[in-house]
C-alpha cells in the first residue's frame, strides 16, 4: 500500500556554538539526569500578585546544597524584580513554592514542617498559624482574606487570622472518609492530578461546599516496602475496573461562630457514580452549581442547586456514545445571569454561554480545533475579563501540535489569535486584564517567560533561563506526516545524530505511549529529551508517533479505540514503522521500541500482537491486563469486565504473552502504587509458563516514575546497555 510522507523539517541543527566554532562536547547517561546543567532551570510557581500590576516567582539560587528557594516580586510597569521572601536562616522551613497571596494582595499563605505560615507582605513578618504533629493541607483564604480553611486529619477546619480562633467544621473524617480531600483514584483520574483540594468557598464566605468520599467500600490493595528492616505492608484503597467506587457525597457548611448548619445536597446516586470537586458558586452566594457523572462516564449534568430553599435543577446536561472529558463546573458571570460551559459536543473542546435558566445564548468559539491546557497543572482551560468582555484561550487552531493564545468576545465575534512564533503558549491574565503572562517554548527553545498585553503585544521577556546547548553536538529533529493505512494523516518526529549520514544504515528507537489524553508530537521544548538526543549521539535515530486514541486532535480522533485499546492504536504505529522501513538509511532488522506507563503497555502489545515487527523492547511500568487498572479510567476507555469481556481479552498482552519472540526488559518498581508490581508478576507468570525467556530490572522503593539521580542513571544506563547490546 502507498503511504505518503511529508517531512517538515523545521530545524536543521540545534544553536551552534559561537563565532563559528563547532562544538565539541558529548552528552553522558549523567548529564542526562542532571539537565541543569546544560539548561538552568527557570523561574516557577509564577503568579500575579492581587491588585497590583505585580508579578510573583520562585528561583533557585545556587546549585547542590547551597541550593536555596527565593521568592521574588516582579513590577511589570518598570520592569523591575526586588527580592520578596529568601528561604535563608528562620525562613528555611519555609516551602515557598507552596505559597499562595490573600485576596487582597496583602499577604502569603504558605506551608513548612506540616504546618501552615502568614507572611505580612507590607511588614515583612511572618507569623505561624499552626504547630502542631499533624499536617494541615489544601489551605486557602476566604473570599475576604481574613480567614484560611484547611483540611487536617480528613477533616475540613477554619481560622480566623485576626482572633486565632480555630473551628473544625467536619468531625467523621478518617482513613476511610475524606472532607474537602480527594483519595487516589479521584486525584490521579477525575482531576489528572492537577489538585488535592476537594472545596469552595462562597463568594461571601458564610459558607463553604466541600466534597465527601466513603472509601470505605473500595477494596484495599497491599503494597509492600522491601527496604525497612522489618518488611512493613501498607494498604491502598484502590478500585480495579468493576470495583465498588468512592461513595461521593456533596454538602455545605455555613462558617459560623457557634455549631455551624449543614445541608447535604440531594445527589441521585443512581446518575452520579461520580461528582467533581470542581464546585462553582453563583455570585450572590446563594446557590451552588455542581457537575456528576454516571459509572459509563458517558453522561454529565451540571446542577444548581439552593441550600435554603431547597431548590434543585438542571442546567445542563450532556451525552456522549463513548465518554466524557470535561468535568468543568458552569462558570458564572459577575451579572449572576450567565455562565460559561465547556463541551466537546461538536467533537472539539469549545465554549457555550448560557442563561441561569439553562437557555443555550451563543456558542463562543468554534472550529475544527480545541482548548486545551497544560496536563497537571491547575493552569485553567479559559479566563475572562467580564469588565472588556474577552475569555482568552490558548488552542489548537493554527496546528494541532502547537498551542497559541487566542482571545474572543462573548457573543462569539472577534476572534484573535494572539501570539504567532510556532510553539507551545500557555497564558495567565493579570487581575486588571491589561496584560499576559505567556509561557512559551518550542522544540529548540527552552521555556521563557513573557509579558504580553491583552492584545498580544510583546512587552518584554521576564527570564530566559541560561543554556550551554551550543557546546554539545546535538541531534536534528524533523517532524514527519504519515498516512495511515486508511489515508488519516498521522503526526511524528524523526531525530537523526549529529554528523547524519544518509549512506548509512541506522537502528532505531520507536519511542511510544499513544494513550488517551496525553499528545507526544508538540512543538515544544522537551518534545526531543536529552534521553533521545544521547541516543542519537551514540548512533541511533530515535521516533514516536502518536496515532489514534491520542490527545490533541478531536474527541473523534480520541475515541477511536473505545472499547478497544491496543488494536487501533498499534495499526497506526505500524504504519509508521512502514514509513521507517522505505527510508533508506533505516535498518529494517533494527527496529526497537519503548514506552513506560501507556508506552509501557503498548510496547508488551506491540510485541505479543505484531511479533517480529520490533527486534527488542524495554516496558517501563506497564498494565499488562486492564482488569488490574483502576476502575475511573479503564471503565473511560473500556466499560467494565463484566460489559466488554472480549474487548479486554483482546486487549491484554498477558493473554497474548505466549506470542512473544522478541528481546524483552520489564522494567517495574516495586512501590509502584498506579500500575501496580502485580501486572508484571502476572506476565512474567505467563511468560515462564510459555517458556519465554526476558529481562527483568525491578527497582525496590520506587513508585510510577522512578525518582532520584543515582536511580535514574541506572536506569537509563541499562535501558541503553540493552538497545546497545541488541540493535
Amino acid at each position: 500500500m502507498k503511504r505518503l510522507a511529508l517531512v517538515l523539517v523545521i530545524l536543521s541543527a540545534w544553536p551552534t556554538a559561537l563565532g563559528g566554532a563547532e562544538p565539541e562536547k558529548k552528552l553522558s547517561i549523567e548529564l542526562v539526569v542532571q539537565p541543569e546543567a546544560i539548561v538552568a532551570a527557570g523561574i516557577r510557581a509564577v503568579c500575579w500578585r492581587p491588585g497590583h500590576n505585580q508579578v510573583t516567582f520562585v528561583r533557585t539560587r545556587g546549585t547542590g546544597k547551597e541550593a536555596v528557594s527565593v521568592l521574588y516580586l516582579y513590577d511589570v510597569e518598570p520592569g523591575k524584580e526586588s527580592v520578596l521572601l529568601d528561604a535563608r536562616g528562620d525562613k528555611a522551613k519555609l516551602q515557598l513554592d507552596s505559597y499562595r497571596w490573600s485576596p487582597r494582595g496583602d499577604a502569603l499563605l504558605l506551608t513548612g514542617e506540616n504546618d501552615l505560615w502568614l507572611y505580612d507582605g507590607e511588614a515583612r513578618k511572618l507569623r505561624r498559624l499552626t504547630q502542631d504533629a499533624e499536617e494541615e493541607t489544601s489551605a486557602t483564604f476566604a473570599p475576604a482574606g481574613g480567614r484560611v480553611a484547611f483540611v487536617k486529619r480528613n477533616n475540613l477546619f477554619v481560622l480566623d487570622l485576626a482572633s486565632g480562633r480555630l473551628q473544625q467544621l467536619t468531625k467523621d473524617g478518617s482513613e476511610t472518609v475524606l472532607n474537602g480531600k480527594l483519595d487516589w483514584v479521584y486525584e490521579e483520574e477525575i482531576v489528572n492530578r492537577a489538585t488535592s483540594r476537594a472545596y469552595e468557598w462562597s463568594p461571601d464566605g458564610s459558607k463553604i461546599a466541600y466534597l465527601r468520599l466513603d472509601d470505605g467500600p473500595v477494596p484495599e490493595y497491599p503494597l509492600t516496602d522491601y527496604l525497612a528492616t522489618h518488611v512493613r505492608l501498607l494498604q491502598q484503597r484502590f478500585p480495579q475496573a468493576g470495583d465498588p467506587n468512592p461513595q461521593p457525597s456533596l454538602h455545605i457548611v455555613a462558617v459560623e461562630p457557634e455549631a455551624p448548619q449543614v445541608w447535604t445536597v440531594p445527589v441521585n446516586r443512581a446518575e452520579a457514580e461520580y461528582i467533581s470537586p470542581w464546585l462553582s458558586w453563583t455570585p450572590d452566594s446563594r446557590a451552588l452549581a455542581y457537575v456528576t457523572l454516571n459509572r459509563a462516564q458517558n453522561e454529565t449534568k451540571a446542577r444548581l442547586w439552593n441550600p435554603v430553599s431547597g431548590e434543585d435543577r438542571v442546567l445542563v446536561s450532556e451525552r456522549d456514545a463513548t465518554w466524557i472529558n470535561s468535568l468543568e463546573p458552569p462558570r458564572f458571570l459577575p451579572d449572576g445571569q450567565r455562565f460559561l460551559w465547556p463541551s466537546e459536543r461538536d467533537g472539539w473542546m469549545h465554549l457555550y454561554l448560557y442563561a441561569t435558566d439553562g437557555k443555550l445564548l451563543n456558542r463562543v468559539t468554534r472550529g475544527a480545533w480545541l482548548l486545551d491546557q497544560p496536563a497537571f497543572t491547575d493552569i485553567p482551560l479559559f479566563q475572562v475579563d467580564a469588565t472588556a468582555g474577552w475569555i482568552y484561550f490558548a488552542s489548537t487552531e493554527r496546528d494541532p501540535r502547537e498551542r497559541q493564545l487566542g482571545r474572543v468576545r462573548l457573543d462569539g465575534t472577534g476572534f484573535q489569535r494572539l501570539t504567532s512564533e510556532p510553539g507551545t503558549h500557555s497564558g495567565n491574565l493579570s487581575p486588571d486584564g491589561r496584560y499576559l503572562l505567556d509561557q512559551f517554548s518550542d522544540f529548540h527553545t527552552p521555556p521563557e517567560i513573557r509579558l504580553r498585553r491583552a492584545d498580544g503585544a510583546l512587552v518584554r521577556v521576564i527570564d530566559k533561563p541560561e543554556n550551554h546547548l551550543a557546546e554539545y553536538a546535538l541531534a536534528t529533529t524533523e517532524f514527519v506526516e504519515v498516512k495511515a493505512a486508511d489515508g488519516a494523516t498521522l503526526y511524528a518526529r524523526l531525530v537523526k545524530p549529529p554528523g547524519f549520514d544518509p549512506q548509512k544504515k541506522y537502528p532505531v528507537l520507536v519511542s511510544v505511549y499513544n494513550g488517551p489524553h496525553v499528545q507526544l508530537i508538540q512543538n515544544r521544548w522537551g518534545v526531543t529529551g536529552m534521553l533521545d538526543q544521547f541516543y542519537a549521539q551514540e548512533g541511533f535515530l530515535v521516533w514516536s508517533l502518536d496515532g489514534r486514541g491520542s490527545w490533541g486532535r478531536g474527541h473523534a480522533w480520541e475515541s477511536a479505540v473505545f472499547k478497544q485499546l491496543g488494536g487501533r492504536e498499534l495499526q497506526d504505529q505500524l504504519a509508521g514503522v512502514a514509513y521507517l522501513k522505505s527510508l533508506p538509511y533505516v535498518d529494517p532488522a533494527r527496529l526497537g521500541i519503548s514506552g513506560w506507563s501507556y508506552g509501557g503497555y503498548l510496547t508488551l502489545y506491540a510485541l505479543t500482537h505484531a511479533p517480529g515487527v520490533f527486534k527488542c523492547g524495554a516496558a517501563g511500568a506497564p498494565v499488562t491486563d486492564w482488569k488490574f487498572y483502576d476502575s475511573i479510567y479503564t471503565e473511560r476507555y473500556m466499560r467494565t469486565p463484566q460489559e466488554n469481556p472480549d474487548g479486554y481479552k483482546a486487549a491484554s498482552p498477558l493473554e497474548a504473552a505466549d506470542k512473544l519472540t522478541d528481546l524483552l526488559l520489564l522494567i517495574q518498581g516495586t512501590d509502584d502504587d498506579n500500575v501496580h508490581m502485580q501486572n508484571s508478576m502476572n506476565f512474567i507468570a505467563a511468560l515462564v509458563k510459555a517458556g519465554r525467556s526476558f529481562e527483568l530490572y525491578v527497582q525496590p522503593g520506587q513508585k510510577h516514575g522512578f525518582r532520584g539521580e543515582a536511580v535514574r542513571r541506572f536506569l537509563y544506563q541499562r535501558m541503553f546497555d540493552f538497545f546497545k547490546r541488541n540493535l
